[in-house]
């Protein structure tokens, strides 16, 4: 198809099949954003254009079970994003994202992810917490932190290192 052709039918697909309004309406400051996207590892869902438009809305980060494409460019911005793969292609033609499917229970690999869970992750990796044990997992990793820092507190000051 010509460009101009190409055009009309991405803007079709993303006002049509592919509007990520439907779920960015849910971004409050705050949020974290996960998304199964069915495997498709090859497709980008996640680019520097809506890494931008969810960092503008105080969103923490994104869980892709899938592609993220503008690797460079989201990092820059420094926007989190945990994904499966490295997507070379965009949405147009291969990915829909229906109402429906928004702000319902997803698999982010063997993990069932409910809607208000906590997502927490670092450079290890993400935990998912259910919101109904929220408290008790703070609780617990806050005594853990305070156990680490005391036994590193010697280390740290023979280095002149501080941590968080």
């Amino acid at each position: 198809m010509s460009p101009e052709d190409y055009d009309r039918y991405a803007d079709e697909w993303y006002r049509f099949k592919a509007d990520y309004g439907c779920f960015m309406k849910y971004a409050v400051p705050g949020t974290v954003i996960a998304v199964n996207s069915d495997g498709c590892l090859d497709v980008g869902f996640w680019g520097s254009m809506i890494a931008l438009v969810a960092k503008a809305r105080g969103v923490e980060g994104v869980v892709l079970d899938g592609g993220c494409r503008d690797v460079w460019e989201v990092q820059r911005i420094r926007f989190p994003v945990f994904s499966r793969s490295i997507g070379r292609t965009e949405v147009v033609g291969r990915l829909e994202i229906r109402p429906e499917d928004v702000n319902v229970p997803v698999s982010i690999g063997d993990v069932t992810v409910n809607p208000y869970d906590l997502i927490v992750g670092d450079g290890d990796g993400l935990v998912v917490v259910p919101r109904s044990i929220a408290s008790q997992v703070l609780e617990r990793a806050e005594k853990q932190l305070i156990a680490d820092r005391e036994a590193q507190k010697p280390y740290l000051d023979m280095f002149e290192l501080t941590l968080p």
